[in-house]
């Protein structure tokens, strides 16, 4: 199964889910049914404080996550091959 990410933005730098981006966040949105999922998991340096996350990095999550799944409803609602 390919991400949303790697399937209409291969080559995008974006920090939070840019496939290009060997040091941003990698997320990933997939297609299961009728959701839109990802699953990531931090790391020590993503931390603001001991097993706290930083707030911008939940902001990039919250940002990149919504926006895949928004673009992909979108597509379907409207006939779209491509956001």
């Amino acid at each position: 199964m390919q991400s949303l990410q790697d399937q209409y933005a291969p080559n995008n730098r974006c920090f939070g889910c840019g496939p290009k981006n060997e040091k941003g966040l990698q997320i990933k949105s997939y297609v299961v049914g009728d959701e839109v999922v990802a699953t990531w998991h931090a790391q020590s340096h993503h931390c603001a404080f001991d097993n706290m996350l930083n707030g911008g990095i939940c902001g990039a999550l919250l940002d990149c996550h919504s926006n895949w799944a928004a673009a992909h409803y979108l597509m379907n609602r409207l006939g779209q091959t491509e956001p």
